[in-house]
């Protein structure tokens, strides 16, 4: 062994190639592939309203994302029933909370979602959670217009 390890090819020590070429063999024994995956993640949660033919509405479901706003006029006192519905399109329970901003003084806000949504079954006309909800204007509340921003949060 000391013999080989005295030995000399174009003036380098043996034992010092024959390590780096050990290194060189160990490393790239262990990534024999390699491959980049694109993944893509979708909105999983679909929201529906319907304002059930109240108040000007049309008594359909309508995906809420497909408007900006949703307008709804009343006096102070009233209370504005409208049914919620969620679809949770992945294979796992998913958290959904409600919070509110913007001009909430004047109005209690009820029954929308807190908790968890279950995974889906597979049919979307049966959605995973649903229920009424509820504004209501309080009653000294000064004519005028109000925003109130719905942010439903998952996790």
């Amino acid at each position: 062994m000391k013999k080989f390890l005295k030995r000399r090819w174009h003036g380098i020590p043996v034992g010092i190639i024959t390590v780096l070429v050990l290194v060189g063999v160990v490393a790239a024994s262990y990534t024999f592939l390699s491959h980049t995956i694109e993944i893509t993640v979708d909105e999983p949660l679909t929201i529906e309203y319907n304002l059930n033919g109240a108040y000007g509405g049309d008594a359909l479901w309508h995906p809420l994302p497909d408007v900006d706003s949703l307008t709804i006029e009343g006096s102070a006192g009233d209370i504005f029933n409208i049914d919620l519905r969620i679809n949770n399109r992945a294979n796992s329970a998913l958290t959904v909370t409600t919070t509110f901003a913007g001009d909430t003084y004047w109005f209690t806000l009820t029954g929308f979602p807190s908790g968890s949504i279950p995974a889906s079954d597979g049919n979307d006309s049966n959605p995973e959670w649903s229920g009424p909800t509820s504004i209501k204007i309080h009653g000294d509340a000064p004519v005028g217009a109000y925003n109130v921003t719905l942010n439903f949060n998952r996790s």
